[in-house]
């Protein structure tokens, strides 16, 4: 027999070559919250966090703690991870503002030709590429919904039925948890007096109890972590799955969601491979839109040529270098602009003189509403609440934060003669992150430079230049 398997080998490499690429191919199970920053776990310092099957699944994984979305919105988060492109090269902007990008593959159209079964359950927030994902039934779709149970059942069907097939699965997981209503959860489990608020905050009755919903609810998507786990331990396929949970966007608090400080726009990401990628910390910064090059490297495909980045190197083989700086891109509500370095931040707000307040925030039904009106009227008689209101209110055009030591941006160093250098540095290079999107470095003129494909081409055909990366060295031959 031996013999015959040699002969066989010999004469059809290309049949053992398929054979191998196939049993060692990964599975993929993409766990992601909704509106949770980086900041809501224990594993992240938070110490009233009641996380504790993150907090687990951090110790044993790749900890990633810069990894940013470009834009802090439910749609452009979610259009950036399933297509591996920036904002303006998968069209949608915001949740409010999208422009036609044809030709937009989606991770379905990468993976599938490599032979997976691709599917989602939950909230999916996205509708763009050629080929369809799989609808998963188990998880509510809505992130406004209240009462909502979930059931891993259509999941664990769905892994069986990809294994009886002898295919290789891609699931995402798509909570609702932290999205408002807030009413998910125990409340009571976290006492406002024990809380600790982020140092932007203004201390109100409603911001502490704000803090306090969302984190009931942050505590059911860490239930529903653990019991994904627990699902691939008892199907026996968690050694050869790649488990990743993102925490997607900051809370809806101000300069949290629909803002480009970290508040908003800078998540957890973990990910989890028994004996391949090794648990530790890194502050190698990524993005959303490495994902999919990610999934697509880690099953053996080629490089799909995106703005993403494959996180081959920093996953399994230890690096801690990845982009020179993260590009965040705001176009509404407000134009704002952000490059994020591993040391610094340039927030660059072209339209100072107006409220940088969404709308959201005097909606009567809305929770988050009711520390906005706290806020603004303890603001009135309050010195320091009046300064911290104006912080969010009025951004001067550039401010510059030191984000390794000050996360929470309430130290602004733009008007500090000796950091003039850092500040005109950074902005250019935002200039140039800005121009390699293809971006207008006007708010007025928008936020589509390019000129129309002909005969139906798309960007999505051609190798674009990718936002914040280090310059890499040509192959020989090439």
């Amino acid at each position: 027999m031996r013999h015959v398997l040699t002969t066989i080998a010999l004469l059809f490499p290309q049949l053992t070559t398929v054979d191998a690429a196939e049993k060692t191919q990964p599975n993929f199970v993409i766990v992601i919250g909704d509106d949770v920053g980086w900041d809501a776990f224990g594993c992240t310092g938070t110490q009233s966090a009641r996380t504790p099957n993150i907090d687990k699944l951090a110790a044993q994984s790749l900890h990633m703690e810069r990894f940013y979305c470009s834009v802090s919105q439910c749609a452009p988060l979610r259009a950036e991870m399933y297509t591996g492109l920036l904002p303006n090269n998968n069209g949608v902007l915001a949740n409010a503002r999208k422009v036609s990008r044809p030709g937009v593959k989606n991770v379905a159209d990468h993976l599938k030709p490599l032979g997976y079964r691709i599917g989602w359950t939950g909230k999916k927030h996205f509708g763009l590429g050629q080929t369809k994902l799989d609808n998963i039934t188990g998880f509510p779709g809505g992130g406004n919904d209240s009462n909502k149970t979930y059931s891993l059942d259509g999941v664990r069907d769905y892994i069986k039925e990809s294994q009886s097939g002898g295919d290789p699965f891609c699931v995402f997981i798509c909570s609702i948890h932290a999205h408002h209503p807030w009413d998910h959860g125990k409340e009571s489990n976290f006492p406002t007096d024990k809380l600790k608020l982020p140092p932007h905050y203004i201390d109100t009755p409603a911001a502490r109890q704000a803090i306090a919903k969302h984190a009931a609810e942050v505590e059911v998507l860490d239930r529903q972590v653990g019991d994904t786990a627990a699902l691939l331990r008892t199907l026996e396929v968690d050694d050869n799955t790649v488990l990743i949970f993102l925490s997607e966007q900051g809370i809806a608090m101000p300069r949290g969601k629909w803002s480009p400080y970290d508040y908003g726009s800078r998540a957890l990401c973990l990910a989890h491979w028994p004996g391949k990628i090794a648990p530790r910390k890194t502050n190698a910064i990524a993005m959303y839109c490495d994902i999919v090059p990610t999934l697509v490297d880690l099953a053996g495909g080629a490089d799909p040529q995106l703005d993403g980045r494959s996180l081959q190197s920093v996953w399994l083989d230890g690096q801690d270098e990845h982009r020179d700086a993260a590009f965040i891109s705001n176009v509404h509500p407000f134009w704002q602009k952000a490059i994020v370095t591993q040391e610094y931040k340039l927030v660059w707000s072209a339209e100072p003189k107006r409220e940088h307040i969404w709308s959201n925030f005097t909606s009567a039904g809305k929770f988050f509403s009711k520390p906005w009106t706290e806020w603004t009227a303890k603001a009135e008689t309050d010195k320091a609440a009046a300064a911290k209101l104006k912080h969010v209110l009025h951004p001067d055009v550039l401010e510059l934060y030191r984000i390794d030591k000050d996360p929470y941006e309430v130290h602004n160093l733009a008007t500090d003669p000796q950091h003039a250098k850092t500040i005109a540095k950074l902005h250019t290079q935002l200039k140039e992150l800005m121009t390699a999107a293809g971006e207008s470095l006007e708010p007025s003129a928008g936020n589509d430079r390019r000129k129309k494909p002909k005969n139906g081409a798309s960007r999505n055909g051609a190798k674009p230049k990718r936002s914040g990366e280090r310059p890499r060295k040509k192959k020989e031959g090439t």
